[in-house]
C-alpha cells in the first residue's frame, strides 16, 4: 500500500461504534465525531428521573493519599455538558490519585463523574466506569476538558437514563499538563478506571459500592483490564461485571504488520500514536526516528492532533501517510516494540466477575484474531467470559444493543452464561 493510496479513516473508526442502548426507552446511535444527523437520538427519561427530588449531595476534595482520593472537584471547565445536565444529572470534573501500570508509582489523573438526580435506590446508585475511545496522546486530549467530552457525552447520557452513575477517566497523561500518556498500556487504564469509581463515590455519597466496567475500543481495553484487576486492586468495591466492546486487545500483531507493510489505513495513525507515546514515557528505550519516515517526522505535529478537535486538518495529513511511514527500521527496533506490547496488552489478570466481550469479524483496526487470542488467554486464566463474535461487523458498526440489558440484569443478581469451553 502506497502513501498515495492510503486513506486515513482513523479519526472516525477508532472512536466509532454503533451503540444501541436498550432499556428505559433509550436508544443511542453514535458513529464517532461526525455522526449521521439523520440517525435518531431518542432520550426519554423515565418518570423517576424527572421527579423533583432534592439535589444530590456533592462533597469537595479530600486527599487521603490513597488511590481514588480526590484532589480537585470543579464544574466542567468549558461549561455544562448539555446532553447530560439537561437530564438533571450532576457533572463534576475531578483530579484523583491512581497508579501507573508501568512501574506501579502513584499518579494523578483527571476525569468526569456523574450522578443521576433523584432518590438513590437502596444501597446507592451503581456506577459505570466508562472507558472512552482514543482521543490522542497529548496532555490536552482529555475528554473532561471539552464540552462534548470528545464524543462521549451522548453515551454517558444514555447510561444515566438507564439508572446508572458514571465515572469516566481521562486516563493518565490526558487532561493533566506535563504528564505523559502510556498509550496501549492496559494495566494503567485498568487502574485509572477502578480509581475513577472510588473518586466518584468520594464526591457523591449517593453512590453505592457496586460498579460495572464498560468501554468501547481503547475503552474496551480499559474496561477489560479493570475487570481483571478488580480482584487484587479493587478492594472496597463490588464489581458486578465487565463489558468490552470492540476492545483494543493483544496488539503485538501491529509489529508484524508494520514489518510486512500490511497495516490497514486505520492502523497507521495508531502506530504513530504508539511511537510518540513510547518516546515520551520510555525515552531510554524508544526513539521516534527508529520507526517513522522523514516525511512523517516533518508532519508529526499534525498527526498527533487530538481527535476530533480538528478532524479536517488531521484527515488531510492522515490521507497522505502510508504504511511505509511507520515501520521499524531495524529488527532490533521491531523486537523492542513487540516485547513492550506483549508486556502491556491484555490480559492482565484473572477476573472473578462476569465479562461480556463483543467484537466484529471485519474490524479493520483491531483484527479479530488479536481479540480471540486475548480471549483464549483470559479463559485459560479462569476469567468467566461470554464472548460474542459478530459476523461481518466492523469496529465502527457493531450492534451492541444487548449490552445495556446485560448490565441491568447484573443488578438483579443474574448470572450470565459463559462460553470459554466452546471456543477453539
Amino acid at each position: 500500500m502506497t502513501r498515495a493510496s492510503t486513506r486515513g479513516r482513523f479519526a472516525a473508526s477508532l472512536m466509532a461504534t454503533v451503540l444501541v442502548m436498550s432499556g428505559c426507552g433509550t436508544t443511542v446511535f453514535t458513529d464517532g465525531p461526525e455522526s449521521d444527523p439523520a440517525v435518531p437520538l431518542v432520550l426519554q427519561p423515565p418518570p423517576d428521573l424527572v421527579t423533583p427530588y432534592p439535589e444530590p449531595v456533592v462533597r469537595g476534595a479530600a486527599d487521603t493519599g490513597r488511590p481514588g482520593a480526590v484532589l480537585e472537584v470543579e464544574d466542567p471547565p468549558r461549561g455544562p455538558i448539555p446532553v447530560i445536565t439537561e437530564l438533571g444529572a450532576i457533572v463534576k470534573r475531578v483530579e484523583y490519585r491512581s497508579t501507573s501500570g508501568l512501574d506501579r508509582s502513584p499518579t494523578v489523573v483527571s476525569g468526569i463523574v456523574v450522578t443521576p438526580k433523584g432518590e438513590p435506590p437502596p444501597g446507592g446508585w451503581t456506577t459505570i466506569a466508562f472507558g472512552h475511545g482514543t482521543t490522542g496522546v497529548l496532555d490536552d486530549c482529555g475528554p473532561s476538558e471539552y464540552v462534548n467530552l470528545i464524543g462521549s457525552d451522548e453515551i454517558i447520557a444514555a447510561l444515566v437514563l438507564n439508572g446508572f452513575a458514571v465515572a469516566m477517566s481521562d486516563y493518565e497523561g490526558l487532561g493533566m499538563r506535563d504528564v505523559d500518556h502510556p498509550f496501549l498500556d492496559a494495566r494503567t487504564y485498568g487502574y485509572n478506571m477502578i480509581d475513577a469509581v472510588r473518586a466518584a463515590r468520594a464526591v457523591f455519597p449517593g453512590l453505592g459500592d457496586t460498579w460495572i466496567s464498560y468501554g468501547v475500543s481503547l475503552g474496551g481495553m480499559a474496561s477489560w483490564a479493570a475487570g481483571e484487576l478488580a480482584p487484587t486492586y479493587g478492594g472496597g468495591l463490588d464489581l458486578l461485571g465487565t463489558v468490552a466492546l470492540v476492545p483494543v486487545s493483544d496488539m503485538t500483531g501491529l509489529v508484524e504488520r508494520a514489518e510486512k507493510g500490511t497495516l490497514t489505513a486505520d492502523q497507521v495513525p495508531m502506530m504513530a500514536y504508539l511511537i510518540d507515546s513510547l518516546a515520551r514515557v520510555l525515552p531510554d528505550e524508544f526513539d521516534r526516528d527508529d520507526y517513522r519516515s522523514e516525511f512523517l517526522r516533518k508532519n508529526w505535529s499534525e498527526v498527533l492532533r487530538c481527535i476530533p478537535i480538528d478532524v479536517q486538518q488531521t484527515q488531510r495529513v492522515l490521507n497522505s501517510i502510508g504504511v511505509e511511514d511507520v515501520a521499524p527500521h531495524t529488527p532490533e527496533a521491531a523486537a523492542r516494540l513487540r516485547d513492550h506490547l506483549a508486556a502491556t496488552s491484555l490480559p492482565v489478570g484473572r477476573a472473578t466477575a462476569p465479562m461480556l466481550i463483543m467484537y466484529g469479524t471485519e474490524d479493520p483496526l483491531i483484527a479479530a484474531p488479536w481479540t480471540e487470542r486475548a480471549i483464549r488467554r483470559s479463559c485459560a486464566a479462569g476469567s468467566p467470559i461470554q464472548a460474542m463474535r459478530r459476523i461481518g461487523e466492523t469496529h465502527a458498526q457493531l450492534d451492541s444493543g444487548q449490552s445495556v440489558a446485560w448490565m441491568k440484569s447484573l443488578e438483579s443478581g443474574w448470572k450470565p452464561p459463559q462460553n470459554c469451553g466452546d471456543r477453539p
